[in-house]
């Protein structure tokens, strides 16, 4: 048993994922999925500035750097190997 039953098992949402992929396409998976979650990003990073809590702007911005290039990533990924 090694380190791999430690990791969560992600299968059934990059298998969603791609089916979109193959299903729309990269632009409309761009627009749509990666869009709509920047978009909520966007709202909190306002709310935030408007409420002067600029320590959880920053930290809003890392944590939209990590989530939305690894979307983008895994979306040229997969729809350069199908």
């Amino acid at each position: 048993m090694g380190l791999n039953s430690l990791a969560p098992n992600l299968n059934f949402i990059s298998d969603i994922l791609k089916w979109y992929l193959y299903k729309y396409g990269l632009l409309s998976y761009t627009l749509i999925i990666v869009g709509s979650i920047y978009f909520i990003c966007i709202r909190a990073l306002f709310i935030n500035i408007k409420n002067n809590h600029y320590d959880r702007v920053l930290m809003l911005i890392i944590l939209m750097l990590i989530v939305l290039g690894g979307l983008i990533g895994f979306g040229i990924e997969s729809s350069l190997n199908q």
